[in-house]
């Protein structure tokens, strides 16, 4: 009876054990049937259809919960409608499952970033960077988690891992065009524009049309004048306007590359990972601001005293996420408004004013290593990242020439005899084409041959407008300047060349030829005479074949004073009494070239004008020019 028993319960558990595997292949049945039914609702994309699909694959998880796939997908989801509470918990689910499925990692880190991307929580940076990082290291060809780990590397500010792991993602799996991007934007990073700027122009072209845009598009940091007019333009010609217009912004004209525009891409890449969404082909306002002005160097979410809620109207005030960037260099402060609480930032609405964020004109004016476009809408680097600066001294003059105007550039830069630098000058004309380019070593400047050093070029071009640029570089370091020039045709009556401040002033045994001493700083040491050169033009002859003029130089303070305008009315301050002379004197031809040499040796240290005046005494006309100066005080600075 025993022996019958213990048969029977065997049995029993047999077919017990039988009836759990039925019913546990059916809960996977159904889980599959679920999973693949969700799969074709997410693919139809609407709203409904995701919500189904969210509510089919909870229950597929519920009905088979050590499925890594089911949670996964369900994770993804949840990611994708915005819900990042649940996707967290999901993609966590994924790495107990599996801890070794690299997909977890990379999901969790898109979380963490997204969490980095609205509270600025660097923890959340941190742990988003970790995980990215992680999830490399299971899967060395994910080459989503390369790319993500990218911008946040740079955020970080450790550059030489972003550029390993953009080289990472080139190499990773199928070839990806924004791989390419990311290694570009970390070489430009690293200083080198150069080597960047390759890659970027052989990338680009090939991009999509949505992501191409976003490098080829010049409005975010041309006026809206520029932007009517480019699309005005015959498609044939834009790409000659776009080209002219970054021409002209370009900071540098000796190197072949564009550091502005150099830089815009690099803004765009890091903005294009950490922006855009790819369901709506766009970023929204914090990739515009960014593209025009880099990173900000303050980020606030929701700061205190900051008012969260908007207005339309006179109706009532809805609830709002506020994002501020503060640019102090720039004197800039830019609030975003997420005004749908959908993590999308947008301007503020005003009635009354313009919204756009521009810098401060006097906070732009005293950064001297920045260069804005027209009407401020982006500002760019005058040197690439890495590069010291080289403080930069030029003068640009023009004259007649016995072929047409001629143009001298003079520079000068601190250095030792044992210093090795480099001068080249490129000069473009109106429709920006290089017409003229020279290079050569400095040479010890007569004003201080142990602590200065000059070079100077000079050319003879046509009448019209140009844009002149000089660079002086060595190995570490680099000093660039710009500056508009418009050379006049030569006209009848008495004329005037600009007036160039000279180091003494030439030796009459050296000959009729002219040698003008760079002084482009227009430095005058105490205890030494201001010495200038000018040239007169047109002078009429008298009947001896004699031109007669009479000059008359003035030097006058030229210090501005910052008090209120109220302060400066009831309480004048004294000003160092004018220095004038007026001379007369006769000339063979319509020519004279002029030196003059001024006593200033009794004026206070501070900045002067020299005004000289010409009047030609046979013809009567008369012509005015003038030069700014500093006078040293007398100590190291002077002496």
């Amino acid at each position: 009876m025993r022996r019958i028993a213990l048969y029977s319960l065997l049995a029993t558990l047999a077919a017990g054990s039988g009836i759990n595997g039925a019913r546990a292949a059916t809960r996977a049945a159904q889980a599959e049937s679920l999973y693949t039914h969700a799969q074709g609702m997410l693919a139809r994309g609407s709203i409904d259809t995701r919500r189904q699909a969210l509510r089919e694959l909870e229950q597929a998880t519920l009905l088979a919960p050590g499925n890594a796939a089911y949670e996964l997908t369900l994770a993804r989801t949840y990611y994708g409608c915005g819900f990042l509470r649940s996707a967290r918990r999901h993609f966590e689910r994924v790495r107990q499952i599996d801890p070794h499925d690299a997909r977890g990692c990379y999901g969790l880190g898109l979380v963490w970033r997204r969490d980095w991307l609205k509270y600025l929580d660097h923890a959340s940076l941190d742990r988003a960077a970790e995980l990215f990082s992680t999830a490399v290291r299971l899967d060395s060809s994910h080459t989503d988690a390369w790319l993500a780990l990218v911008p946040l590397l740079v955020e970080r500010g450790d550059l030489r891992s972003a550029s390993a792991a953009a080289y990472r993602a080139a190499r990773a799996g199928p070839p990806r065009l924004e791989a390419h991007l990311a290694v570009a934007h970390t070489l430009y990073r690293l200083g080198m524009p150069g080597e960047a700027d390759s890659i970027f122009t052989s990338v680009i072209p090939r991009l999509s049309r949505s992501v191409r845009e976003r490098y080829e598009d010049i409005g975010p940091v041309a006026t809206e004048q520029d932007t009517i007019t480019l699309h005005r333009l015959p498609a044939g010609e834009q790409a000659a306007f776009v080209a002219r217009f970054w021409k002209e912004l370009d900071p540098d004209f000796a190197t072949p590359e564009n550091e502005a525009r150099v830089e815009y891409w690099s803004r765009v890449t890091q903005a294009y990972f950490l922006f855009f969404d790819s369901r709506r082909d766009e970023w929204d306002e914090r990739g515009e601001v960014y593209v025009r002005y880099g990173p900000p160097a303050e980020m606030d979410y929701n700061p205190v005293g900051e008012r969260l809620s908007v207005r339309f109207g006179t109706g009532p005030a809805f609830p709002a996420n506020i994002l501020v960037w503060n640019y102090p260099d720039l004197g800039m402060r830019v609030t975003l408004q997420d005004r749908l609480l959908s993590e999308y930032y947008l301007l503020p609405i005003s009635l009354y004013r313009d919204m756009d964020p521009v810098p401060d004109p006097d906070s732009l004016a005293r950064s001297e290593n920045v260069l804005a476009t027209r009407g401020g809408r982006g500002v760019f680097h005058k040197l690439p990242p890495g590069v010291m600066p080289l403080p930069l001294e030029v003068c640009v003059a023009g004259f007649e020439g016995s072929g047409g105007p001629r143009l001298l550039a003079q520079l000068e830069v601190p250095g030792t005899p044992t210093d090795s630098l480099w001068a080249e000058w490129v000069v473009l004309d109106s429709t920006r084409h290089e017409v003229e380019r020279g290079a050569r070593a400095l040479a010890p400047s007569a004003c201080e041959a142990t602590t200065r050093r000059v070079a100077d070029f000079a050319a003879e071009l046509a009448p019209g407008d140009y844009l002149v640029g000089v660079t002086v570089r060595d190995r570490a370091r680099r000093g660039v300047y710009r500056v508009p020039v418009t050379l006049d045709p030569p006209g009848e009556g008495l004329r005037l060349s600009d007036v160039v401040v000279a180091c003494g002033t030439p030796n009459p045994a050296a000959g009729p030829a002219v040698r003008i001493e760079p002084n482009p700083a227009a430095r005058v040491a105490a205890g030494q005479p201001l010495a200038a050169y000018f040239e007169i033009y047109h002078l009429r002859a008298g009947r001896d074949g004699l031109s007669r003029f009479e000059y008359v130089y003035t030097v006058k303070s030229a210090e501005k004073d910052p008090r209120v305008w109220l302060q400066r009315v009831l309480q004048p301050r004294v000003q160092p009494p004018a220095i004038s002379v007026t001379r007369e004197e006769e000339n063979v031809g319509p020519l004279r070239r002029q030196f003059v040499s001024v006593p200033v040796q009794s004026l206070p240290p501070g900045k002067y004008r020299l005004e000289i005046t010409v009047r030609d005494l046979i013809a009567g006309g008369e012509a005015t020019r003038s030069a700014e100066f500093v006078k040293l005080p007398t100590g190291p600075q002077g002496n």
